[in-house]
């Protein structure tokens, strides 16, 4: 019986080296929403040049850790000037969201026109060499460069636009129906009633029952929050007092979330100053979406030196963020 040749068996594949758990397949213009820029520079440091963008993001970090003791700053160097040119800063620049306009604000004060390299070569312009990236936060994991209009050259923009990507029209996510369910998952109840008159527009409490809530029929969904609007508004109006309501509760005013997305402010504050927060957040959600409000004037009453010391301009922006249903 004739022996079969035996097959030599290929030598071992070797396999490949572990990677690092937390840097597996990331790209640093890839980054998860919700890290922190400083968590986030760790991913530059064993890149080709990537110590500069490392040492910026934690910059970025440290800036928003000391946010309101700029602002402040500021406030007491130019004093109401200082308070108009951020409302002006932050309203502007609606086709991103509030907290990426503070990180643009910080990282380029002054900024007009502000695009990643995409957006400029639609309107034939390009990124100079050299330039220095805007460092922002972007949906579902990226962060993405953005360049500022003095980064790049080409076709003249046309005199006296202030943004030549703005958008135009109601952005997405700001609207009553996300809005309502951003609220609704960080425990808040939006209800609209007919009971009252021309004068009661809307109103923010706690849930009396504890305090991590009260269990409401809907959905057996525990809430601690309650906002009324009243049902008798225009469509505009309505989401103003909306805007102005949920900002009480999103800065703070009406205690603190229990999961830790905003602190317990209710005692550190005045009247005046829990309404200045509140209408400047209402006056950056309407403004961002097209809507006129009376919120300018009244913030122009309000804005004295002692308020406009006492008010957080990182809460602000955070509140319109969420009232956005981006965070």
């Amino acid at each position: 019986m004739s022996r079969m040749p035996q097959r030599s068996s290929p030598p071992p594949s070797k396999r490949p080296a572990p990677r690092r758990p937390g840097r597996a397949r990331r790209d640093p213009d890839q980054l998860a929403l919700g890290e922190r820029p400083a968590d986030q520079a760790e991913l530059f440091i064993d890149r080709p040049g990537g110590k500069q963008p490392a040492a910026r993001l934690r910059l970025i970090q440290d800036t928003i850790e000391a946010i309101d003791s700029l602002f402040h700053e500021a406030i007491r160097t130019r004093g109401r000037a200082a308070f108009d040119d951020f409302l002006a800063f932050v309203r502007r620049f609606n086709r991103f969201s509030a907290f990426n306009v503070m990180l643009i604000e910080m990282q380029r004060p002054g900024a007009t026109a502000v695009g990643d390299r995409s957006h400029w070569r639609t309107i034939g312009r390009y990124i100079k060499p050299g330039s220095i990236p805007i460092a922002i936060l972007w949906p579902f994991a990226p962060v993405r460069w953005m360049y500022e209009l003095n980064d790049t050259y080409g076709k003249d923009v046309p005199p006296h636009t202030e943004d030549p990507f703005a958008v135009t029209g109601r952005p997405p996510g700001a609207s009553w129906g996300a809005t309502v369910q951003a609220a609704d998952r960080r425990g808040i109840r939006i209800e609209l009633t007919d009971r009252w008159g021309d004068r009661m527009a809307g109103i923010a409490g706690l849930l009396h029952g504890g305090a991590d809530g009260v269990t409401l029929a809907a959905g057996q969904r525990r809430h601690r929050w309650l906002v009324r609007v009243n049902e008798a508004l225009d469509a505009g109006a309505r989401f103003a007092t909306l805007a102005h309501e949920l900002g009480h509760i999103y800065c703070g005013h009406v205690g603190a979330h229990s999961e830790g997305f905003w602190p317990d402010r209710s005692t550190t504050l005045n009247k005046a100053q829990k309404e200045m927060e509140a209408e400047a957040v209402a006056y950056l959600a309407c403004k961002r979406m097209g809507l006129e409000t009376r919120s300018a004037s009244y913030l122009r009453n309000h804005a004295t030196p002692e308020n406009l010391l006492a008010i957080s301009k990182r809460m602000i922006i955070e509140a319109t963020n969420r009232i956005e249903a981006r965070s």
